[in-house]
């Protein structure tokens, strides 16, 4: 009995150690170099162990300064070779630094491979090849480790070099390396693997760092010159989420998939969101209530656009302070055809992440499909020159220098000159305008500005000092929708500054309080969208009125009633409705003043107003 026990223990055994071995991924046969550090002393195998010993079965680093370099004494004399290294002690301080280099043909300068990860830096990791200055290396590849290694747990990295000139780079933390690379490039600047090893930098105070091992064996096979990393989207990188889901990122266009993992589609968009980065997430993770699930990193400075579920009731803390735009999301779910857009500029750029909450987290209730979210660049709009605008009275000049382009434009009349800028806006939001200037007077000299007609007042152009000496007034902030609009300004009886541009830059979503108030009182919208506005009779009216309208197409339509202050007052339709004629009645139990009514069908938003008498 004892003798048929210790034979099944001695098969256990046997069959643990060829697991143990089959897990190293390489046999011994293929080793071209290892240390385990498995003694008292670093010896002969590595050069310019300064701030490097031998700590508890690791080399062990504790630098205060730059230099912390660990080295193979002897050159690694192939082409293909796998490195693999295990260590601890990545803290987050300023300019502390880990770097892996390999592939140095000489000790003697800093020509070689650098693999080097910045915690301090939003947790860059990053592929290099230096030229003989390892602190200012050439970038082959780049991501984010995120969230950052923690101090005090073990990391495993493997670099895998090809004849081909592929470059591999994996990281293990704690769930294996994964399929896929973490970064890839392909390049032939040092083909030998040459001297390999560790150095540690910094520039604050000395910190543990350990390396449980080193190993460099050959890879089973050769590989060609093929990335096997994903091409990256030109905005959005590096996607996860908290559940493990897949969430892939698209173009969004009609007919997209919504989510990964339903057959949904994308049926229409503002044209300003088509061709935008989506995240296409999981409909399987509408239920999750995490405050901090969805991570992802933007690229460039970017809005974000959220399509949600219009049956939600509340929406979850997260989305509070986003903008509900007049925007939908069409689809072809049966049960949700649209998705109200929310919208919102990106706080953070690549290398510091943004996260989203869950769909159903804090207090939200109601929605029953999982969000998607959308991201385009900012719009960058560049300065528009004066004298290449159209000008009544005033003349295009250069004879004072210090201009922009070509010239500027010079009032010659007291009263009624004015310079117009034709603008054309993609993407809808509350923009800053302000303009460069010069005015020698000593007194100001204001301009009376108009947007699409509208009076927005006098800006006061105070004196420069000189009219060589030129300066910059912040103008108003204007609500603008997609498509061409005229921005005016007029002298009003003491002539005019020299202009020479007018900046638009775009600040928010968001309608400004101001843009609400005076437009709306003034009964227009500074929208090339509108063009006549619907029959609505009787208005004036005293009780009732009807609101007349044509649908060319089957369309989602929407008609809300606001207040002059853009308070909503009553929703009339919400739905998709058919080709064909509607009349829709009000009924309103509200005082008596000015209304106005906005009706959007598909991407079209039409508004007017209406008179309670």
């Amino acid at each position: 009995m004892r003798k048929s026990l210790l034979s099944g223990l001695s098969k256990i055994i046997v069959a643990i150690i060829f697991i143990a071995c089959s897990l190293t991924a390489h046999s011994s046969d293929s080793t071209i170099f290892k240390d385990h550090f498995n003694r008292s002393e670093l010896g002969s195998s590595w050069q310019e162990p300064t701030s490097w010993s031998i700590s508890d079965g690791s080399a062990y680093n504790y630098i205060d300064g730059i230099g912390g370099k660990l080295r193979t004494s002897e050159k690694i004399d192939s082409s293909t070779y796998i490195i693999e290294t295990k260590a601890s002690g990545f803290t987050v301080n300023y300019m502390r630094e880990f770097r892996i280099t390999f592939g140095q043909n000489n000790l003697s300068n800093d020509s070689m491979y650098v693999l080097s990860y910045k915690p301090y830096e939003g947790g860059k990791f990053t592929l290099s090849v230096s030229s003989n200055n390892m602190y200012f290396p050439k970038s082959l590849d780049e991501a984010v480790i995120y969230p950052n290694l923690n101090p005090n747990d073990w990391y495993s990295f493997k670099i895998a070099h090809y004849k081909s000139g592929l470059i591999q780079v994996y990281l293990d933390k704690g769930e294996g390396y994964g399929t896929t690379p973490f970064l890839e490039t392909i390049d032939h600047t040092y083909e030998k693997a040459g001297h390999i090893g560790w150095q540690i930098d910094t520039q604050t105070y000395p910190e543990s760092f350990y390396v449980d091992w080193i190993n460099v064996y050959r890879p089973s096979a050769e590989k060609a010159d093929v990335r096997e990393k994903a091409n990256e989207d030109d905005l959005i990188t590096q996607v996860s989420a908290k559940s493990g889901l897949e969430y892939k990122v698209a173009k969004l266009d009609s007919g997209i998939h919504q989510y990964t993992d339903r057959d949904y589609i994308i049926t229409s968009a503002p044209s300003y969101l088509i061709g935008a980065s989506l995240i296409q997430t999981a409909m399987n993770d509408k239920k999750t209530i995490s405050e901090s699930f969805l991570t992802f990193f933007l690229k460039k400075d970017a809005i974000i656009y959220i399509g949600y579920d219009p049956r939600a009731a509340t929406i979850p803390a997260w989305l509070n302070g986003w903008t509900k735009t007049r925007a939908h999301i069409t689809t072809n779910d049966p049960l949700c055809p649209y998705l109200d857009v929310y919208s919102k500029p990106a706080a953070e750029v690549y290398p510091y992440p943004t996260s989203l909450g869950g769909n159903l987290s804090d207090l939200e209730s109601g929605a029953q499909v999982n969000y998607i979210v959308m991201a385009i660049m900012r719009p960058d709009t560049s300065p528009m020159e004066a004298e290449n605008a159209f000008l009544s009275g005033a003349d295009a000049e250069s004879y004072n220098a210090g201009y922009r382009g070509s010239g500027y434009a010079d009032f010659k009349h007291l009263s009624n000159d004015y310079i117009e800028w034709t603008v054309k806006i993609d993407v809808p939001g509350s923009y800053n305008t302000g303009f460069t200037y010069a005015n020698g007077r000593p007194q100001d000299r204001p301009l009376k500005i108009e947007y699409d007609g509208v009076d927005y007042g006098l800006l006061p152009f105070s004196s420069t000092g000189s009219w060589l000496t030129w300066s910059f007034l912040t103008g108003h902030t204007v609500y603008l929708e997609p498509g061409i609009h005229k921005i005016r300004a007029t002298t009003t009886g003491l002539s005019g500054p020299n202009i020479d541009q007018l900046t638009l830059n775009y600040i928010s979503p968001a309608t400004p309080n101001a843009y609400v108030k005076k437009d709306l009182q003034n009964h227009t919208i500074v929208s090339s969208l509108i063009n006549q506005p619907l029959k609505v009779y009787p208005n004036p009216f005293s009780n009732s009125t009807t609101i007349n309208y044509t649908v060319t197409k089957k369309s989602m339509v929407n008609l809300t009633i606001f207040t002059i202050l853009g308070q909503q007052i009553q929703n009339l339709v919400n739905q998709e409705m058919e080709a064909g004629n509607y009349k829709t009645p009000f009924y309103a139990p509200i005082s008596k003043g000015i209304y106005i009514y906005e009706l959007k069908i598909g991407n079209v938003i039409k508004t007017g107003k209406l008179i309670k008498e």
